[in-house]
């Protein structure tokens, strides 16, 4: 039962059914819709990225790279992107390793996620 759960989330991610196979709505569902994902690993300008991951739909197999990123708005008063630095005007007030936001395959330790704030 929770990998339906699981899976009905993943596919309202990805533009998938808007409701959960019982009718419900997953609760997650408008935070993943407000993402964009894009083949290559840059955001268009106005988006930070959030995630690097292997897709089919972008072409090649992922041996050393991913091939594609999901990117969300440079909006509120703070946010956690992947990279080191922050659009303008926000700046850096943290940093981690993240898995997400690994550009390489298999993932490489080292600070590559940042919370930008204004």
């Amino acid at each position: 039962m929770l990998l339906v759960g699981a899976l009905a989330l993943g596919l309202t991610a990805c533009g998938g059914p808007e409701q959960a196979e019982d009718g419900t709505e997953p609760t997650m569902a408008s935070a993943q819709q407000e993402l964009t994902q894009y083949c290559g690993l840059n955001c268009p300008s106005g988006q930070h990225p959030t995630t690097y991951l292997c897709s089919s739909s972008c072409g090649s197999f992922c041996t050393n790279t991913n091939n594609a990123v999901q990117c969300d708005n440079n909006t509120g008063s703070s946010f956690t992107s992947c990279g080191t630095t922050c659009p303008s005007p926000y700046h850096v007030t943290n940093t981690y390793g993240s898995y997400n936001c690994s550009k390489t395959i298999p993932y490489l330790s080292g600070n590559n996620t940042v919370i930008c704030s204004l």
